[in-house]
């Protein structure tokens, strides 16, 4: 893709006339010795910081330090920065059209002149000059690549350049951290030093409604001020707080007013932000209600709201822009609705496939925010891009996205996007690949042309010595190896999503060793241990053996990996990572890394020649393992799909409180073993009973049995109701139901998930109407099922859950709701049996 009308390289001069110097071949930097740098008369802190790093830069280069002059020569002048006597010269041009950023190099045998628009067009011209023509890369705070070879030329000509993203962030802390580094990949984001160029003027759009409408203030007056959600005015939620009722009128006055205010006492702002909180508990009042309904979408209601501020907005600072997120629930846009001038759009992408191009037609995932993008530039010239580059559950395990980032980027280009916040791990320091990633992102997002994958073997040449064509390798290897896994993992994968096995974790365990054996010095070795880190954390997830001895469960690795927690916590102390994922600091990493392998969890295990089961009081009588021996299947997690960070928590059989109680009041069963059942019970908080029994049954033999009683032991009557929640493994990512087929019993068998993925012809009925008591799934590819029989009477209804993400069916049975007097009980059960054909 070329990008337009932002790049002009050539040396036709205004009239059209090829000046005579242009056939004149390079500039020898050896024979410069005799030219001066000469800054702008008027210079500013940028300008001035401009002229010494060119002069820095061009001794490293080409080992040859040029003096910086008040005055300028009669010729060979370097000529940094729009100044009178570079105006003058024959070098002389204006930088008027060349907005904040934007630069000009233009190169004579007489002389040089790098200058461009203010703040920041001048020192980017700089290092556009020493990337462009010394070969220059600046890979790290503390690493500048400078060619051995000292005989570059700089080739006659006039070079322009006006970046085509006004905004760019590429959210790493070591750009935070050392903001001169930023300012040398242009990164506009991060600091307000005036030497360095300051920041973007306009800021990133993220959620602010809580700040402007606060529940703290508002909520116990005015509950009308916020979201009704399922009948009620809820003030406390997660995400920054409660929505707010965003038709209600007092409520835009509000939010118009404080934001008003805050551009009163920031008179420099671009724009500002006035977007929804990090939930989706929007109102669903009947005024919300019926403007969504109408347009579609519960962007309707929201950007109605943001268009009635921004229109007082503008009467007040008729130069700003108001941004809001088109995030989730609000990023389709609405039918009839359109943004006013002054609104600004923040497309977020976060529920994107991270490993194919956002424009690849074959991602099913990412088709509908093509569709999104391409509406809204239909209605809004100013598109702004959220984008996530890091998986938020594991820093520091490989992320195979850096093929898609330049396709990525120009995409968004080519959909008229303006700005680009390209988020990572920046509330941490390192992470998998965070130098290299950097580096790549802040290249794209400055000159989407460039090829992020060529980028990538481009830092591993130039930053990991002889190490290089391993790390290539390895880079190689991992993408290759997720490109085939047939996962399409967003930005949350779990590690069988990005293709993290036990296999490929040791391969490129194996990897990073031949790497680090290659490292011709200590700084090199440090930079290779560092991205080594993911290697761990890789094996660290996928290649644990899950043991049950004595009734505990402690996870162990095979020997050739030695210590591989205590290496794990050596080197990410060394190299300083603070945070393993997005919302907990490396220590929460640290304390399940001990737990998991040195305390344990206790458990039970339960088999017989059927059946592998093991059940852990402690996490509410969970069962995370049923493996059918005869078939060689896991009903439940299969090792290959377990991951340290999430072992527990996906494809398990647990039943919860629905009414009643909480499933954690108390989370812990006590447990009494016999050869065939394990029993489970444990007291409320009012005294009642619980308790589970899980049986090995001889009739039919080939099947598991479990039982649940509950004593109400309160002083008044209750009504319990509970929900059984088996996660089954299905064996295939899918939502096909030739591939898959889900059944429930009526009069006879039902399959009911033909067209499950269209919400409004999912045969939900008979979920709630059938009276069979049987249950079941069946995957026809693999030729393997399971079949749950229960007691009708005992059962409301069922629920049916099929990830399309992962190869995972819920198939709930939810109780009736049973009230019950003191000493009452209520008992229920169900068996679970393999199937080795389709129930019909």
């Amino acid at each position: 893709m070329r990008i337009p009308a932002i790049l002009t390289i050539g040396l036709v001069l205004a009239g059209g006339m090829i000046p005579a110097y242009a056939a004149q071949g390079p500039l020898n930097p050896q024979a410069m010795r005799d030219w001066v740098i000469v800054p702008a008369e008027d210079a500013i802190p940028s300008e001035t910081y401009a002229a010494e790093e060119f002069q820095s830069l061009f001794h490293q280069a080409a080992g040859i330090e040029l003096p910086v002059a008040a005055k300028a020569q009669p010729s060979k002048n370097i000529f940094i920065g729009a100044g009178a006597a570079m105006k003058a010269s024959p070098v002389g041009f204006s930088v008027e059209d060349l907005g904040e950023e934007g630069l000009r190099i233009r190169v004579t045998p007489e002389n040089i002149a790098i200058a461009g628009g203010r703040p920041r067009g001048t020192l980017y011209g700089v290092y556009e000059f020493m990337e462009r023509y010394a070969g220059v890369r600046f890979l790290t705070h503390d690493h500048t690549y400078i060619p051995e070879k000292k005989s570059w030329k700089i080739p006659i000509g006039d070079f322009t350049y006006i970046p085509p993203f006004a905004f760019r962030w590429s959210y790493y802390k070591e750009n935070a951290d050392h903001p001169e580094f930023a300012a040398r990949l242009r990164v506009n984001t991060t600091t307000n030093d005036e030497k360095l160029g300051g920041v973007c003027r306009q800021s990133l759009i993220s959620h602010t409604l809580h700040h402007y409408l606060p529940v703290e203030k508002y909520g116990k007056e005015h509950p009308e001020y916020f979201a009704l959600v399922d009948g009620e005015r809820k003030l406390e939620m997660w995400g920054g707080g409660p929505e707010p009722c965003v038709t209600n009128p007092e409520v835009i006055e509000i939010v118009a007013q404080n934001v008003i205010s805050d551009l009163d006492r920031h008179p420099g702002m671009q724009n500002v932000s006035v977007s929804q909180n990090d939930n989706d508990a929007y109102c669903r009042c009947e005024n919300c209600e019926a403007i969504n309904q109408r347009e579609g979408t519960p962007m309707g209601s929201h950007l109605a709201f943001v268009n009635a501020v921004a229109e007082r907005v503008e009467k007040a600072h008729p130069g700003v822009m108001v941004g809001t997120l088109a995030y989730w629930y609000t990023r389709k846009p609405p039918k009839t609705i359109k943004p006013r001038p002054n609104v600004q759009i923040q497309l977020c992408s976060i529920e994107c496939c991270t490993l194919h191009p956002i424009d690849d037609p074959t991602c099913e995932k990412n088709r509908e925010f093509c569709r999104d993008m391409e509406e809204w530039g239909k209605i809004c010239d100013h598109i702004w891009v959220w984008n996530y580059n890091t998986n938020f559950r594991y820093y520091d395990l490989p992320f195979p996205n850096l093929r898609v980032i330049s396709p990525n980027v120009q995409y968004f280009l080519k959909n008229h996007a303006k700005g680009l916040f390209m988020q990572a791990n920046g509330n941490g320091n390192t992470g998998e690949l965070c130098d290299l990633r950097n580096y790549v992102m802040a290249r794209c997002i400055w000159n989407p042309e460039l090829d992020s994958w060529e980028l990538a073997k481009e830092f591993c040449r130039l930053h990991y010595g002889r190490s290089a064509n391993v790390m290539i390798r390895y880079l190689t290897y991992v993408h290759d190896n997720a490109e085939t896994s047939g996962f399409h993992p967003t930005c949350f994968p779990q590690p069988f999503e990005v293709g993290m096995t036990p296999k490929s974790a040791k391969k490129i365990y194996g990897l990073f060793q031949k790497a680090l054996a290659k490292a011709e010095n200590e700084a090199v070795r440090n930079r290779v241990e560092k991205a080594s880190i993911a290697s761990l954390r890789a094996v660290l997830e996928t290649c644990g053996i899950y043991d049950v001895q004595n009734g505990i469960l402690r996870v162990r690795y095979p020997e050739l990996f030695g210590d591989l927690a205590g290496r794990y916590k050596e080197l990410t102390r060394k190299h300083d990572q603070t945070r393993a994922e997005e919302w907990e600091t490396i220590d929460h990493y640290y304390n399940l890394l001990d737990r998991a392998t040195l305390q344990g969890f206790p458990a039970r295990k339960l088999e017989n020649a059927s059946w592998s089961m093991t059940i852990l009081p402690e996490e509410n009588g969970k069962l995370i393992e049923l493996r059918h021996k005869p078939s060689r299947r896991d009903l439940l997690m299969p090792a290959g799909y377990r991951s340290l960070r999430n072992a527990f928590d996906y494809l398990t059989l647990q039943e919860l409180m629905v009414q009643g109680a909480h499933k954690d009041d108390p989370a812990a069963f006590q447990v009494e073993s016999t050869g065939s059942s394990v029993h489970l019970s444990k007291i409320l908080a009012d005294g009642s009973i619980l308790e589970r029994t899980i049986r090995l049954a001889d009739d039919p033999p080939d099947a598991v049995r479990f039982e649940t009683r509950i004593t109400h032991k309160g002083s008044e009557a209750k009504t319990y109701r509970f929900r059984i929640h088996p996660e089954w493994f299905t064996g295939t990512v899918t939502q096909d139901d030739h591939v898959v087929s889900a059944y429930i019993k009526d009069q006879e068998w039902v399959k009911f998930n033909q067209n499950w993925t269209i919400p409004e012809k999912r045969n939900v009925e008979i979920l709630q109407t059938a009276r069979g008591g049987g249950y079941a799934f069946f995957n026809h590819k693999e030729r393997y099922g399971l079949l749950l029989s229960y007691d009708p009477l005992d059962m409301e209804r069922a629920a049916f859950e099929w990830n399309s993400q992962y190869p995972m069916a819920a198939l709930d049975l939810i109780t009736n709701g049973v009230e019950l007097k003191p000493g009452e009980t209520f008992d229920y059960g169900y068996t679970v049996t393999s199937l080795a054909k389709p129930p019909m």
